[in-house]
């Protein structure tokens, strides 16, 4: 049974609390050195698929990236119901891409509402499951009691075994207000949120990713960061075991103010703070490759247009630069879907695309009822590549047992 945490008084030592302000630091210089619109909101959009693919391979749901913006493109595209258009998705997909929809919804609608509610929390759970096998189950804090680990029939062996399901609402309401408070600390609060949320466990399904759009909903409403997330979950997933034994020693066994609450406390920090700083620096990567990734294309098409006797560069505002531009968020795209998305003819849209697909920028791909999509297999690449980089990133955390 966790203490709640609303008005509860927080004191760090000064070596934690300067840790605190060294990345509270890094998260604002990154927000300071963003590229500006519209590539920031490219830029956006990579980062949020990206956390929302780390954050449900955690929990073991996973989908390819190709298949993911694959749906993504179904979805925003789709005029019916029609269930051929579904023929080929995986479960995994369509759950990565709920989890894309979420994450969206944690950092835009319960960033702007004055208090967050436990029914604020239950819609974004409830984002989670749409047109999966739990969906029935969802929006609902649980009315029985789960476990983590063990088996399917009793708690029996289960590795963690949270609140019982009647004391789970008021455990929701103390965490709403929490998360609703000013807090000098705005690390210190989405760390602690977190893991609150995780230790009430308040779903039969969904925890996991659940708590961890929240992190990202604090954040925002502390203008941490703005306009975009950070791959935190992307850390996370790499340290699997340290996140677990970061989780298990915030559920301290004692007193609020006992020594063994603010070791438990403390380590939990730590662990999520070195998540953030590799999210940080990882986010700045994502940039530094997204721009180079822009400029070899720039070259590919200078190429392209200078062997069919054109100038080399496009006009400055031409339909296929503001393209390039927002690939990295909408990796594919069909002629329709770039109509749409920069306000254009469906004819300077095709026309954009087939240069691009001519360049060697995008690759074409037939998708449903013989239509056209282009892809970036660049863009998609680069998630794959950050992941790989992570999980040969050491953490300094002697003290922390990753026995779990």
């Amino acid at each position: 049974m966790p203490d709640k945490l609303q008005g509860r008084s927080i004191t760090l030592s000064a070596e934690l609390g300067a840790e605190v302000a060294a990345v509270d630091k890094l998260v604002r210089a990154f927000n300071d050195a963003a590229p500006t619109s519209p590539h920031l909101e490219s830029l956006a959009r990579f980062l949020l698929r990206s956390e929302a693919v780390a954050s449900s391979r955690i929990e073991g749901v996973v989908a390819s990236a190709r298949a993911i913006a694959h749906l993504e493109l179904m979805l925003a595209t789709q005029t019916s119901d029609d269930p051929r258009t579904h023929r080929g998705i995986s479960d995994g997909a369509r759950e990565v891409v709920n989890n894309v929809l979420a994450l969206r919804k944690a950092v835009s609608t319960l960033t702007g509402t004055p208090t967050v509610s436990v029914k604020d929390i239950n819609d974004l759970q409830a984002a989670l499951m749409v047109d999966t096998e739990q969906g029935e189950l969802s929006g609902e804090l649980r009315r029985v009691q789960n476990w983590v680990g063990g088996n399917a029939y009793s708690p029996q062996g289960a590795e963690y075994v949270p609140p019982a399901p009647e004391a789970v609402e008021a455990l929701m309401v103390d965490l709403a207000a929490f998360i609703s408070e000013e807090h000098p600390l705005p690390l210190v609060q989405a760390a602690l949120a977190h893991a609150q949320f995780e230790t009430i466990h308040p779903y039969t399904d969904g925890n996991g990713r659940t708590g961890r759009a929240l992190i990202h909903t604090v954040l925002a409403r502390q203008g941490l960061a703005v306009g975009h997330v950070l791959p935190i979950s992307m850390s996370l997933l790499a340290h699997a075991r340290e996140y677990i034994a970061g989780l298990n020693a915030y559920r301290y066994v004692g007193a609020l103010n006992s020594s063994a609450a603010e070791e438990g406390r403390d380590t939990w920090i730590r662990v999520f703070l070195a998540a953030t700083r590799d999210a940080v620096a990882e986010a700045r990567r994502f940039t530094d490759e997204l721009v180079q990734m822009r400029k070899s294309w720039d070259r590919k098409l200078a190429s392209h247009r200078a062997a069919l006797g054109k100038r080399g560069q496009p006009r400055k505002g031409a339909a296929v630069v503001r393209l390039m531009e927002q690939l990295p968020g909408v990796p594919i795209v069909t002629a329709r879907a770039a109509q749409s998305l920069l306000g254009i003819s469906f004819v300077s849209a095709s026309g954009a695309l087939e240069q691009l697909a001519e360049a060697g920028i995008v690759q074409v791909k037939e998708v449903e009822r013989g239509a056209r999509a282009y892809l970036s297999t660049d863009v998609l690449d680069l998630i794959n590549g950050a992941e790989r980089r992570l999980t040969y990133t050491k953490w300094e955390m002697p003290e922390l047992d990753t026995r779990v």
